[in-house]
């Protein structure tokens, strides 16, 4: 089973939300949709922290070898 990216996941998450703003959705399986939401809005939470976290160290690689240049 391929892993859905960001982007799907958002999009996902984003239908789950418009159903349940406009009332589409049944009441048996809002549950379900309410736990896939959840779900969902986590792993993309955790994706968002993950990219942050790998843009830091980038940021913080840039700025020290930039920092040895100009030592130089």
């Amino acid at each position: 089973m391929k892993t859905k990216t960001y982007s799907e996941k958002f999009e996902e998450l984003t239908k789950i939300v418009k159903e349940l703003e406009r009332g589409d959705i049944a009441i048996d399986s809002m549950t379900e949709k309410i736990t896939r939401a959840l779900e969902l809005l986590d792993e993309c939470k955790d994706k968002l922290q993950t990219v942050n976290e790998d843009v830091q160290k980038i940021i913080e690689e840039i700025s020290s070898k930039q920092e040895e240049e100009e030592e130089q």
